[in-house]
């Protein structure tokens, strides 16, 4: 679910600090949306640079942060980077708290979760050296709460949930609680308690609707939107996303924009209005390639998938369903992104270092410069031949400079392809093993039901009562093994670690789902067989057949779905 409001909670002693700045607010009420946040952002920069009060210029980079969280995340982290710098020299714990908190929602908003959960534990870290302050615990809570949230540990994100309404309302702060109500209809919504998600989005829009909060009113009217498309009604979803859209439009809030493009993009395919899905798939995927969230370009690429092989295009759905398993390869990239950001802080330094080096070559020669005029004219050729050495040396160190940064976008490159390469080859690997695994395991039963069978012969020609004894015995060791054998068990468990990924999906989009159902689907995303199916799990054809069945209509297939297909898509 998608939380588009934003919910700063400066505490009292801060917010003197943004009174200097409040004339800004009041000259932008009265011009076109644009030119307001262009002239917004001004004033804020005017304001930074004609201060030195460290509070001050932490409250205005934020202020600068969450002017571009909905158009320019780069922008947004810049700002906030530089906001928590300012904090982390400052002796003001409210001031690092604030400034922590805020970098931490910029991390959850660039789907950097590690970094936000720590960041936000650095926050609570510091409020337990303050005096009892609410509002600020509040807000730290909420957003480990979120990241808990976003990591299916809902459990944990609502125990956080539960402390931090608490302690809003203990601050009196209802417009914090309002927010914590939209976290509880989230969990509700992912946990399919769907009635219980209803009840308090229309609280927030209720809320919101008083109190006039056009971005908050659409926040909620989308998350409303998204949970009515899961419960498949059509005609909801799309008139809540429709009106999310257009305050995201009215707002220019190019983040929030994504989300309804997705939801009316993946209800149009429900209506089978194929090419209206294509084009707000295809909305939704350019916003999220301009702003770089990764998360929404490989939801629009699915989209895009299913509209383009339901209208028969089936090279256009293959190239855009391997965009979304090359995007969901690199979300699991961490490591590698992590050794990219140390090569990149190196080369900056380097890179700082170098600019430095030609700044003092040139203050150095405007300084001989100026000594050879004054002494006598005959140094000034020595001084044209200083220049050029240094224009030759400056450009020298320019060319080696772009030599240093075609070698890092080669070095990116090249990493990213080889883990991308390296994931889905694990991926892969994994996959073919299981199958072979499963195929060794149908022809091992295949056998032991070959030599049951000839046994069963054997029986009634065998005279002897001690051999027939015998016969009976080793016939009995078979059933056995054919009924508890390791290496079922064995291939049952690793089922459960590959899949595991691909339960908890089935479980949060179908609860209703039982284990037995869940374990089938399992086994036929491995594209298995039905006969391959039961010889694993040793049950009767028609028993296999009719769990396809249940599981297709709890899943709500139509007969001309490939069920398979469906379930290697989710």
């Amino acid at each position: 679910m998608i939380e588009i409001s934003i919910h700063t909670h400066f505490p009292k002693i801060m917010k003197y600090l943004l009174y200097r700045i409040a004339f800004v607010v009041l000259s932008i009420c009265f011009v076109s949306p644009s030119f307001a946040q262009a002239s917004y952002t001004d004033s804020l920069r005017t304001e930074l640079s004609g201060t030195d009060d460290d509070s001050l210029k932490v409250a205005l980079l934020i202020s600068l942060s969450l002017n571009f969280t909905q158009t320019e995340l780069d922008s947004a982290s810049y700002y906030g980077t530089r906001a928590k710098d300012i904090a982390d020299q400052s002796n003001n714990l409210n001031v690092k708290v604030i400034a922590t908190n805020h970098m931490g929602r910029v991390y959850i908003r660039r789907g950097m979760y590690e970094e936000a959960l720590k960041i936000f534990q650095e926050a609570l870290s510091y409020i337990n050296q303050l005096p009892h302050n609410p509002e600020l615990k509040a807000a730290t809570l909420r957003g480990i709460g979120n990241i808990y949230f976003i990591q299916y540990k809902y459990d944990e994100a609502l125990s956080f949930y539960d402390d931090a309404l608490d302690n809003f309302q203990e601050a009196g702060d209802s417009a914090g609680a309002i927010l914590v109500y939209g976290n509880y209809a989230n969990v509700y919504f992912e946990t399919g308690k769907k009635n219980l998600a209803i009840r308090y989005y229309k609280k927030q829009i209720d809320y919101y609707e008083e109190t006039e909060d056009e971005m908050g009113l659409g926040s909620s009217y989308l998350n409303i939107g998204m949970l009515y498309d899961t419960m498949d009604s059509l005609s909801l979803a799309i008139d809540y996303s429709e009106r999310a859209l257009a305050i995201a439009e009215k707002n220019n809030a190019l983040v929030m924009m994504t989300y309804p493009l997705k939801v009316l993009s993946s209800v149009s395919n429900a209506l089978e209005n194929f090419e209206q899905g294509i084009e707000y798939g295809q909305k939704s995927l350019e916003l999220a390639q301009d702003l770089g969230i990764i998360y929404e370009q490989k939801d629009a690429h699915v989209n895009l998938s299913y509209s383009y092989e339901r209208l028969g295009n089936f090279e256009t759905a293959l190239s855009h369903y391997k965009s979304f398993k090359e995007l969901n390869d690199s979300l699991l990239n961490e490591d590698a992104n992590a050794r990219l950001a140390e090569m990149r802080a190196i080369y900056e330094t380097d890179k700082k270092e170098q600019e430095i080096l030609v700044l003092g070559t040139k203050n150095d020669l405007q300084q001989a410069r100026i000594a050879a005029i004054s002494s006598s004219l005959g140094l000034v050729v020595a001084i044209g031949v200083i220049g050029i050495v240094w224009f030759v040396a400056r450009k020298r160190k320019e060319i080696e400079l772009l030599e240093k940064d075609k070698l890092l976008a080669e070095s990116e490159q090249k990493l990213t392809k080889e883990e991308l390469a390296n994931s889905r080859l694990r991926e892969e690997n994994l996959q073919s093993e299981l199958t072979n695994f499963a195929l060794q395991i149908v022809e091992k039963n295949d056998f032991l039901e070959e030599v049951k069978s000839e046994m069963a012969e054997i029986r009634s020609e065998i005279k002897s009562q001690e051999a027939l004894s015998h016969i009976n015995k080793l016939g009995s060791r078979i059933y056995q093994n054919l009924m508890l054998n390791k290496q079922r068990e064995e291939f049952e468990i690793q089922v459960d670690q590959v899949c595991e990924g691909f339960y908890k999906k089935l479980e949060r989009s179908y609860p209703e789902l039982t284990s037995q159902e869940r374990r089938l689907a399992a086994l036929l995303r491995l594209n298995l067989s039905s006969k391959e199916i039961f010889g694993i799990l040793n049950i009767s054809p028609k028993s296999v057949d009719q769990g396809r069945y249940r599981l297709r209509k709890k899943l709500t297939l139509n007969k001309k779905k490939n069920l398979s297909l469906f379930l290697n898509q989710i």
